[in-house]
Order: C-alpha cells, then structure tokens, then sequence
C-alpha cells in the first residue's frame, strides 16, 4: 500500500487536504470516503482512516479520504485563486458556516481529482453526516460518476436537535435564524439562548429546516410527529445507484430511531422493491457510532459488499 498526502481544489476553488491511499497493483477502482459533522477531520481518526485503507487496497480498491469544507467546528478556509484579492482568498468555512448543498462541490473536486489519476470505477462512501451528503448529491447531480454508495451511520440530525433542544426552543431557533437571514446577517453567530451557539445563522437554518435539504434520515418524524411537510426519505427513495446501509449495532446517535435495527427496518419501509434488488442493510455488531473498536470488522463488511455486493 502506498500513502500519498494530497490536496485537491472542490469545484468554486477550495482547498481541500486529503490522503490517498493506493494498492501496489494498479486499479482503476477507488473509493472516496465523506466524513461527518463536527468532525475534526480525517487526519485525527487514525484508527478507522488506516484500517479502511487496509481493508480497500488489499481488495484492489484505491481510497481516498479527505477534509471537506465542514471539517472542524470553524476554521478559515483558503480558496485557489491568484484572480481574486488576497483579501478575498479565505471564507469562513468548517461545520458552524457550512451549507450542505455545498458538499456538491466539494465531491465533484474530488471526482474530478482522481479521475484525473486515471480512476474510472468510483465508489462514495459518507459516515454520518456524510450519508446526508451522498443523498443530496445524489438528488443534485445530473452527471453521476458513481457506481455505489455506502451510508455508514445515517443520523437524524434535525430529530436529535428537536429532542435536545426541546419543541419550544427548536422553533425559536429556527424563527432567529430566519430572521437573521432575512437581514442579510447569514455568518452572524446564534445567540447562546438559542441551543445553536456558535452555529452561524445560515448553518442553524440549514441544519434545523425540517422541509431542508439536511432532512434526509428522519427517523423521529417517522415515530413521532411531523416536524414539515417534506416526504420522509425523498432524497434516500430515489437512488437508482446500488447502496449499502450499515449502521453500529450500538449506536448512540440512533434513539430517534429507537435503536440501530429499528433504524434499519425505517430503511426497509423506505425502500422499494425495485431498490431491495440492489441495496443491502448491515449492523456491525458491538459497534458504537464511530465504529471505534470495530473499525476492522466495519472496513471489511464495508469491502466485501464493493467486492461482491
């Protein structure tokens, strides 16, 4: 296996660190890895980042994982281009500022990255959060190079805010960050007595919007009541390409669901006949959210399902 520190500019130009790992044999397969939000990144989770490496270049399949835009809770990203100002060169960007129709940029840099490597057989593969991406990219994106996805540890971001924050104050959250939006204010930060601080008012909005984008895996509408009028599961229902759903079989972040294989069977519901043909629903035993202690037995569920799923 060989290790490469790369860096690849997302379609508006923004710069974005990675490593790539490549078989000693030659492959025109290749899977790019999305992590989650709030993450600090794939440069701090050694443990998953190496063994899924392992796991994809011992079945001949390249892997490259990289930090998205949302990667830290805030940080100044650096944007390639010698026509703009200096001044004008940086944005604030990680998870507080991130806007996830945005992941579609930073996916088709990545496309465009490894395809420039001479990769022609690509898989996308997004933890957490990143699932939520691989659907809205999925819903977005005309021209899909993607032959397979991999939705590891689908979370209801919008069900667990709603619960955390309670009915009262998740509604005042989302009227401030509309009205700060509506101000033109998009980057000022949400007050502490929101719940949502440091959140900027276009992530909370973004984040909190039950009829969003981000509502992709709404397990507590699904038990509970309807927080908007969105179809449950629209981006997920709608994916023609082969996908593997696999969840922790201890998943903290699945209560919304009621736990890791009642959010497997809201899957089921979901999922057609026609797409039952071609997807596939796993639990990796003993694993937590983070797979973390099972990071071998995930990466090679994970591989195997590429290789012969």
């Amino acid at each position: 296996m060989n290790l490469s520190l790369v860096s690849f500019s997302a379609t508006d130009n923004v710069v974005l660190p990675g490593l790539f790992f490549t078989p000693s044999k030659p492959t025109k397969k290749v899977t790019i890895w999305l992590h989650g939000m709030g993450d600090n990144g794939i440069f701090y989770k050694t443990k998953l980042i190496n063994e899924l490496a392992e796991a994809h270049t011992n079945q001949g399949i390249a892997f490259l994982a990289f930090n998205n835009r949302g990667a830290h809770a805030s940080k100044r990203l650096k944007i390639a281009d010698d026509n703009l100002p200096e001044e004008d060169r940086s944005f604030h960007g990680g998870t507080h500022y991130e806007l996830i129709h945005d992941s579609v940029k930073d996916i088709n840099g990545a496309v465009a990255y490894v395809k420039q490597h001479g990769y022609d057989q690509l898989y996308l593969a997004g933890h957490s959060t990143g699932a939520n991406k691989i659907c809205v990219y999925d819903s977005l994106v005309e021209d899909n190079s993607f032959s397979k996805y991999v939705l590891a540890g689908p979370g209801d971001d919008i069900g667990m805010f709603f619960e955390t924050l309670g009915q009262k104050r998740y509604w005042q959250a989302i009227k401030h960050s509309a009205k700060l939006l509506g101000a033109g204010k998009p980057l000022d930060v949400m007050p502490k007595y929101s719940g949502m601080y440091p959140f900027s008012a276009q992530s909370a909005w973004d984040i909190l919007n039950p009829d969003g984008e981000y509502n992709t895996f709404p397990y507590y509408e699904f038990n509970n009541e309807r927080l908007g009028s969105k179809k449950m599961f629209k981006e997920y229902s709608a994916i023609k390409i082969p996908t593997l759903v696999i969840i922790g079989g201890e998943d903290e972040y699945m209560n919304t669901a009621g736990n890791p294989a009642k959010a497997l069977d809201i899957f089921l519901h979901h999922t057609s006949a026609q797409m039952m043909k071609r997807n596939d629903f796993e639990l990796v035993e003993r694993a937590n959210h983070s797979f973390n202690g099972q990071e071998i037995e995930f990466a090679k569920q994970l591989t195997d399902w590429l290789i012969h799923g």
